[in-house]
This record gives C-alpha cells, sequence and structure tokens, in this order.
C-alpha cells in the first residue's frame, strides 16, 4: 500500500494541478476521468482487471527518461527494467508493443513500428539497436521472425529464425548451407535418385543439352525508392546511408540467367516473389552443372576409345628411354589463351599420317567446326573465334581415326 501511494504522488505531482484524481470505491485510483477505474490506477481511462497502471492519451502516454551518473553499483543502467516470471504454462511476454489502427482497417498512410531500438556514440562495436539473448539449452531463438504467425516451433538453437521469406538490399556474410538430399532428411518423401535424361520422364535431353539452351543476361541494379513524405505532417523519414558494398552494387553489372528460358527448361528452379518478380534458385544449379561435367567427360573418353596410336620412331622400331627422336603425334596448348579474335594451335605430324583432323567442340560435346591438318611435321592452324559466343571450348587431334590428345582453349568478349 505504500508503493500503491508513493506511485500515485509522483503521478499526481508530473500532472498539472486541474487533475482529477478520485478514488473509488471498488478501491481503484483514476486520474483525469469520471468513469471507475478497472485498473488499480488508470489516467484517462478504465484500463482492465489485470493491469496495474494503464495510461491513456492523445499524446505520448508514457515517457521514462534516465540520465546522469547512476546512484546503484554495477556496470548496468535501464531505461525501463521489465521481469514476467514464469510460474505456470501459460504464454509470458516480459515486453508486449504493438501498433496498429485502432479499429483494424488499413488505411495505407504512415509508417509503423511494433518496436523501435536504436543504439549508438558508444565503444565501436558494441552498439546494438536490438539485442536478444537465447539462454538455457533449450531449443528456440534470440530473435524470431514470423508472418502472421504467433505459434514458430524453433527446431535448434540458432541467434536468428525467420518463418517466412527474408529479403536484405545488403551482402550475407559467412557460409550458407540448405538442406542435403539425404535419405534421413527425406523421410517419407520421394526417394533420391541419380540425376540423368532417363530420370526425367518427360524430357530425354542430357543435363549438358538442357544447360546449353540457357540464355546469360546482364542488368544493373536500379536506385532505391526515396523517402516518404507524409502529407498530413509534412515529415520526411531520412533514407538509411548506402554500405560500401550498396553503393558498389549500384555501380556495377550484374550478370545472370534469363529467368524466362530456365523457367522452360528447368521450372523447380524459378520461383515468383510477392512482387511477382521471378528469382532464380542458383545453389541447386550446382548439382546440375557437376553433372553437366560429368556427362563432358564420359563423352570425351568415348572419343579418346581404348586404343592409342603407336609410338614409333622413324625406323619404324617401337623406342623407350635413350632411344630416337619420337616422331609421334603431339598436340600443343593454344596461343594466347584466353583469346577473343584468333588463336594459334601448334602441332607435330609424322609423315606416316594418312588422315588427321582438328576437332572443336562445345561443353556439351557438340561439334561445332574442324579442320583437316594436310602439313606434316611441326606445323600449326589459325583458329577464329568469329561467331562463337564467349567461353569455354574443346580442342582435339584425331589422327588416322584415333584421339592423340584434347585440350581446353578460352574465348572471352
Amino acid at each position: 500500500m505504500k508503493k500503491l501511494i508513493a506511485l500515485v504522488s509522483v503521478v499526481f505531482a508530473i500532472t498539472n494541478m486541474s487533475a482529477q484524481l478520485k478514488v473509488h470505491s471498488n478501491g481503484n485510483v483514476s486520474i483525469k476521468t469520471t468513469e471507475t477505474p478497472n485498473a488499480t490506477l488508470a489516467i484517462g481511462g478504465v484500463g482492465l482487471p489485470t493491469q496495474s497502471f494503464y495510461v491513456k492519451s492523445k499524446n505520448v502516454p508514457l515517457r521514462v527518461e534516465r540520465d546522469g551518473a547512476a546512484t546503484t553499483s554495477g556496470a548496468w543502467s535501464y531505461g525501463v527494467d521489465a521481469t514476467n516470471l514464469a510460474t505456470d504454462t501459460r504464454m509470458i511476454i516480459g515486453v508486449n508493443s504493438v501498433a496498429w489502427t485502432h479499429d483494424y482497417t488499413t488505411i495505407n498512410k504512415g509508417r509503423a513500428f511494433g518496436v523501435y531500438g536504436a543504439a549508438g556514440y558508444t565503444t565501436s562495436g558494441y552498439n546494438y539497436g536490438i539485442y536478444g539473448n537465447l539462454l538455457s539449452t533449450q531449443n528456440g531463438a534470440a530473435i524470431v521472425g514470423a508472418v502472421n504467425s504467433m505459434d514458430v516451433n524453433v527446431p535448434g538453437r540458432y541467434a536468428g529464425y525467420f518463418q517466412g521469406d527474408v529479403r536484405t538490399t545488403g551482402n550475407f556474410y559467412g557460409t550458407v548451407l540448405t538442406p542435403s538430399a539425404s535419405r534421413s532428411a527425406l523421410m517419407g518423401r520421394s526417394a533420391v535418385m541419380p540425376l540423368s535424361a532417363e530420370s526425367d520422364a518427360t524430357n530425354s535431353m542430357s543435363v549438358g543439352e538442357k544447360l546449353s539452351r540457357l540464355a546469360a543476361v546482364q542488368y544493373n541494379l536500379s536506385e532505391p525508392q526515396a523517402a516518404q513524405t507524409f502529407a498530413a505532417s509534412g515529415d520526411t523519414v531520412a533514407a538509411a546511408p548506402r554500405s560500401v558494398t550498396d553503393i558498389q552494387a549500384l555501380e556495377k553489372t550484374h550478370y545472370g540467367l534469363d529467368a524466362e528460358v530456365l523457367k522452360e527448361v528447368y521450372p523447380d528452379l524459378v520461383y515468383e516473389s510477392q512482387e511477382g518478380d521471378l528469382c532464380i534458385n542458383y545453389t541447386e544449379m550446382i548439382p546440375l552443372l557437376v553433372q553437366s561435367v560429368n556427362e563432358l567427360r564420359a563423352q570425351v573418353v568415348s572419343l579418346q576409345g581404348t586404343q592409342t596410336y603407336n609410338v614409333r620412331a622413324r625406323n619404324g622400331s617401337e623406342t623407350g628411354v635413350g632411344g630416337n627422336v619420337l616422331d609421334v603425334p603431339t598436340l600443343e596448348q593454344n596461343d594466347p589463351n584466353p583469346f577473343t579474335q584468333t588463336t594459334v594451335v601448334r602441332y607435330t605430324l609424322p609423315e606416316s599420317v594418312k588422315s588427321a583432323f582438328l576437332y572443336i567442340y562445345d561443353l556439351n560435346g557438340t561439334q561445332i567446326d574442324q579442320k583437316m591438318l594436310q602439313s606434316r611435321g611441326k606445323s600449326s592452324v589459325t583458329l577464329e573465334a568469329g561467331s562463337l559466343a564467349p567461353g569455354m571450348y574443346l580442342y582435339a587431334l584425331v589422327v588416322d581415326g584415333k584421339v592423340v590428345d584434347t585440350k581446353r582453349m578460352i574465348i572471352t568478349q
């Protein structure tokens, strides 16, 4: 009772002298209202029986300001200190704060912040606008974000856990992990099967052939939307200053895949955002690229066959270490590599060779060009980029129907 009287005295002192303070028959106290209060102490309204202190006002209902050196010992000082101790099976909330219209209607005006936290000007690295700390050993998260949900079951212990889409204008730093296609993770779902053309009942093309249909594009990011001015008050909320990476992102050219084309080839990798934009799951394209490389390797091995060109000296007898100079077909790396217009490929062909060709392949194993090699001995052939798109290609020396060697070349813009 003494604490209540002291609290009433403080509240009475900070209100103007014309305020009406009344103790009602139910023992509750009211200020600036003639109604019988439900709360123990009610200012400007009646409150609820579950409330000890209730304030209703058109202006700021309550402001707490701590200033100066704290009189208590210890490094911590609080503007507001709220504690809610769990004693039963109820859901407990330390601080409950909401910001919305009084009748829950959408007005499309102004801005609403359920909780706004700001911090700064102290030790660098130790300023937190909002800080969450998960204690004990129970599953949960220091900060939980959800869309239209109050029942989020966090399966582990996390600093942050979000139910719903998460979007940022900046960058993510750290290791990005995605659920694996392990059998334990997919328990009760469809079985894990190898990725191949046979596993796709609707299309018999190889993964490499599908990927070859994709189109690369380049683009620039647009400027962010300017801060909105509120007509009623004339206030403008200043836009947040751009980070170093934000500035670079606006200045740089970005590269990606045409989502419309990808949607035709691999529709499961394309999503539609809430804004109606098509988004690409680039992470799950990595297995497709690996499969494409495996298919290409199998094609190269098939081209090479199981036989190799017979290594003989000019006198016709096989030679080993210490023998005559080997008169064998050889293929050298093109120079320059990478190149933009032309490059030179040097090779060596014995006089005994009947036919020799230089075949050009793309990474899908498709032959795109061939050159008949007439010269014998050490010679070279010039390759032109021509209409070939920038990228990586393979060239192979085939002598008398057998693959001698295969190398890579890169065309750049």
